[in-house]
């Protein structure tokens, strides 16, 4: 809609009507009916929307054969309903329905630009609504939204015309005493409010909502267009995939809170950010963030190089040098010894699985460098530990988890500090693999979708691409590599990808509009909605979403390797040539994008086809 035209048309009409559902008003539901579902759910009245839908098209259909009226209204709604499905206490069925429905609605901030140019130029404005609510109900719906200058609202429910009849035109513009031609009408109903009201008369503009969303169905879908109609694709993808799974995140860490007796919530970074930022503005002396990796902490908690601690050194991925280990790890590579450990120098590159566990006889071999890095990087946690308060208070840590890693050096960084405090974490999901049910053996914790033995095929859908949910759970900020003198926080050198700002923002406009709602009226978001939202991202996204998502560059959790960008689902031949080991990170993402090429899909598909065999004969 060009609102210079709207602005042009208004200065020369003496009255300017506006529709109200979907033009001065949205819902915060995806349709009208999701109010039907939800007042269905409080009752316990199975398959409410369709008796609801029904029940009003048979009264309406009663009403006009009688000539009373073009429709029924809603007292005429629930009484057919009562007569016709006696044991209910209906009377408070339907102040539910209009308690919700109140509640429901948010302003159009890009109409609501419109209404107050009319105000400021004098016009007289006034809503006219095809509508079963009584018209001063609706009333009540606009003032509440901030529109206190609309004079008149005319509603077929009181005036008994109907804009799909062409009746209420003429009425209005006779109440009005305009001539109809004055009026300039702004609806979304394109037959309705433009072509029947042309016909009438009236000017008329279309309001083109724009709300089909290309992300999923859902109680509340296509929110974050109705907050901000030109919002980002990030910002949209953060509300309509990850929304409701915060909104139950949250809700259950409450209970997980009161379940280890904690004081405060420990948010991790990066994947706790969101959800701090949520829960700070509700209670901010009640949560923590720490700037915490599993990197930062690696070293810490390294007294010896025994077995176990040798198994948590790089290298994490083959194709790196030797100098690119070294640095990550902040050890001088020229003071260590190569020749010894079975290199020849700092550029050798880790290829194989030989040369990834010769690695662990280069450590044993310039054990005192990397044991001296170890006591320096562990005195510098320590610091910043203290600073933070959180070594000797009782905290409930919160990660997004897969396999428990964060934990499990925690509490090794804590056991060589001689703090023997419990660590209680509680995970968005863990994975049942080997790693975690070793690393977190004996440790308490909790977790939300899955687990170890819990809800497996929800794991095993996430996992055929992990990186998705993990955008998600992302921050606006660097990883953090390393503590400095005074606990100081010394973050990886990366370019920080603009979209975990845009993803955040949609997440938390998302909770702070659905929440209070939920909350107020003890709606439960079912556990097959929040998955379900991200397991069709992962298995069928759209052309749009395998591009945008796809060009994501070095992702959370990459590893780096010099000279090579990775993507979360972009490839070529030759990088492929070049680096025939390198991962797939998102196969359907990869194979959705028109843009990559034939030969490389079938690299693809051939590449996980030969996995698995390969995993088949094991």
């Amino acid at each position: 809609m060009d609102i210079q035209k709207v602005k042009e048309k208004i200065n020369l009409a003496k009255v300017v009507s506006f529709d109200v559902f979907d033009t001065l008003l949205f819902r915060i539901t995806s349709s009208p009916e999701v109010i039907f579902d939800l007042t269905g759910e409080k009752f316990g009245i199975d398959n409410y929307r369709n008796l609801r839908m029904k029940s009003q098209q048979e009264i309406s259909r009663i009403v006009l054969k009688s000539g009373k009226a073009p429709h029924a209204d809603i007292n005429e709604i629930y009484t057919y309903i009562s007569e016709k499905n006696p044991g209910y206490d209906w009377d408070k069925v339907k102040n539910f329905e209009l308690d919700i429905e109140k509640a429901s609605v948010i302003r159009n901030s890009e109409i609501y630009e419109i209404y107050q140019y009319a105000v400021e130029h004098g016009k007289r404005i006034i809503a006219v609504s095809d509508m079963y609510l009584d018209g001063y109900f609706i009333e009540e719906l606009i003032k509440q939204c901030g529109y206190v200058d609309i004079q008149k609202v005319y509603c077929s429910a009181n005036l008994k015309k109907t804009k799909y009849e062409q009746t209420i035109f003429e009425e209005v513009a006779k109440r009005e005493k305009v001539r109809p031609e004055e009026i300039i009408h702004i609806g979304d109903n394109q037959k309705s409010d433009v072509e029947l009201a042309k016909k009438s008369g009236w000017d008329a503009i279309w309001y083109d909502t724009e709300q089909q969303t290309e992300l999923r169905p859902g109680s509340f879908a296509g929110l974050g267009k109705k907050l901000h109609k030109n919002a980002s694709f990030w910002y949209l993808l953060g509300g309509d995939i990850a929304g409701n799974l915060y909104v139950n995140l949250y809700r259950w860490l409450q209970k997980q809170q009161h379940k280890y007796e904690c004081d405060k919530i420990c948010f991790l970074a990066r994947d706790g950010y969101n959800m701090y930022q949520i829960c700070k503005k509700v209670n901010e002396n009640h949560v923590i963030y720490l700037e915490m990796s599993r990197r930062s902490l690696l070293l810490a908690g390294i007294t010896e190089l025994d077995d176990e601690s040798l198994k948590l050194l790089p290298p994490y991925a083959l194709g790196q040098t030797i100098a690119e280990i070294l640095n990550y790890l902040g050890i001088d590579e020229g003071k260590c010894e190569y020749i010894p450990a079975g290199f020849q120098n700092s550029q050798d590159v880790i290829i194989n699985d030989e040369l990834r566990e010769r690695m662990k006889h280069f450590f044993k071999v310039n054990e005192k460098i990397v044991l001296e890095a170890c006591e320096k990087e562990r005195e510098y946690a320590k610091q910043y530990f203290e600073k933070k308060g959180v070594l000797d208070s009782k905290v409930l840590y919160f990660d997004c988890g897969w396999n428990g890693s964060s934990q499990y050096l925690l509490k090794r960084f804590y056991r060589v500090l001689g703090k023997k405090k419990e660590v209680p974490f509680v995970y968005v999901g863990i994975m049942d693999t080997e790693k975690s049910r070793k690393q977190l053996n004996g440790l308490p914790y909790s977790t939300y979708l899955f687990g170890i033995e819990k809800n497996p095929n929800i794991a095993k859908e996430l996992k055929k691409a992990i990186v998705i949910p993990e955008l998600f759970f992302g921050a606006p900020h660097p990883s953090v590599w390393y503590y400095g003198e005074n606990g100081e926080v010394v973050y990886e050198k990366e370019e920080m990808n603009k979209q975990k700002k845009e993803i955040a923002k949609g997440i938390e406009d998302y909770f702070n509009h659905i929440y209070p709602f939920i909350e107020k009226y003890e709606i439960c978001i079912s556990g097959k909605e929040i998955v379900t939202d991200m397991q069709r991202l992962i298995d069928a996204p759209s052309k749009r979403e395998a591009v945008m998502i796809g060009n994501i560059e070095n992702a959370d959790g990459f590893v780096k390797q010099k000279n090579l960008k990775k993507y979360i689902a972009r490839l070529d031949m030759s990088t492929i040539r070049k680096y025939p080991r390198i991962e797939i990170y998102w196969k359907k993402g990869l194979l959705k994008r028109p843009d990559i090429s034939l030969g490389v899909k079938l690299y693809v598909v051939l590449k996980e086809a030969v996995k698995n065999i390969l995993k088949s004969v094991r």
